[in-house]
């Protein structure tokens, strides 16, 4: 167990993923104008273990490239066995299948649907939808796939707190929506390290800087679409409106070699941050 340990301690942080997920789980209580609720928790832990088995997949994925280009992961330097780690995997989605038959024990129904969908989504990511060769030549098509993943992620999380003959409103897809562009956005963001191995195919190498410029720019454009719509008028929306044309500055001045990647980074996390707890900011604006 130790080793386990050790791996989601270094690849999948606890704190982190705590953070990630309970941004989603407290903003379907803002947007249903709920209190607590018990079932609460299964949006949580619904969340905690798919990005916790969604990491595992990526890293098994990735071991090949990760031998050359990231050689002291715990997978590359051999800490856990690959056929032991490809059981924990199927352990994972075991989990991930139980968990949803107990949404329908409990009688939710929308939520065992939705998730049954995710489930089916993260098993044809993991298997690259049996096109892996294909995609791996167009990383940002690659991206496109698997980001997509978010929407229904995100509309599993609200749906366990409504009534299950509820239908989602508007507000409900603009945030799922807000929360995929901010999840792009931090995937480009993050992989803009000068000195990556090519093999790693970042987005920066593959399409250079001023490529980058262009995806950013379209993602934040939607991004500022899904703001309007949001928030109308209020600080919140000055604050997010504010980080986003922040991220696209720091590309600008990143090209012309004036700060370091890891800003770009950093704030790309920041507004993925933001817009996860972004339920709570739209119903305190709203009250």
């Amino acid at each position: 167990m130790k080793k386990w340990w050790i791996f989601f301690k270094e690849r999948a942080p606890v704190a982190s993923y705590v953070i990630m997920c309970l941004g989603p789980t407290l903003s379907s209580i803002f947007l249903n104008h709920k209190t607590f609720n018990i079932k609460i928790l299964l949006t949580f832990f619904g969340l905690f273990i798919f990005f916790n088995v969604l990491r595992m997949m990526d890293e098994f994925k990735d071991y090949h490239k990760d031998v050359i280009a990231h050689p002291t992961r715990p997978l590359p330097r051999g800490l856990i066995d690959l056929s032991e780690f490809k059981v924990g995997i199927n352990i994972g989605l075991f989990v991930m299948l139980a968990f949803n038959f107990s949404l329908l024990i409990v009688g939710l129904k929308t939520s065992f649907i939705l998730y049954s969908l995710v489930v089916i989504h993260l098993w044809l990511m993991y298997k690259e939808f049996y096109v892996g060769e294909w995609l791996n030549k167009y990383p940002i098509f690659y991206a496109i796939t698997h980001q997509l993943i978010l929407i229904t992620l995100m509309l599993f999380s609200l749906s366990t707190i409504k009534m299950q003959s509820q239908a989602f409103h508007t507000v409900d897809w603009v945030y799922s929506l807000s929360v995929l562009f901010s999840f792009f956005t931090f995937e480009v963001c993050r992989k803009l390290d000068p000195a990556a191995h090519e093999l790693l195919k970042t987005y920066r190498y593959m399409y250079g800087l001023n490529g980058v410029i262009a995806i950013i720019s379209v993602l934040l454009s939607l991004h500022l679409s899904t703001l309007i719509y949001f928030y109308k008028t209020s600080s919140f929306q000055l604050i997010l409106e504010s980080v986003l044309i922040l991220i696209f500055f720091l590309l600008v001045l990143l090209k012309k070699n004036k700060i370091k990647f890891k800003l770009v980074e950093g704030i790309a996390t920041l507004n993925l941050i933001l817009f996860l707890y972004s339920g709570i900011f739209y119903a305190l604006s709203n009250q």
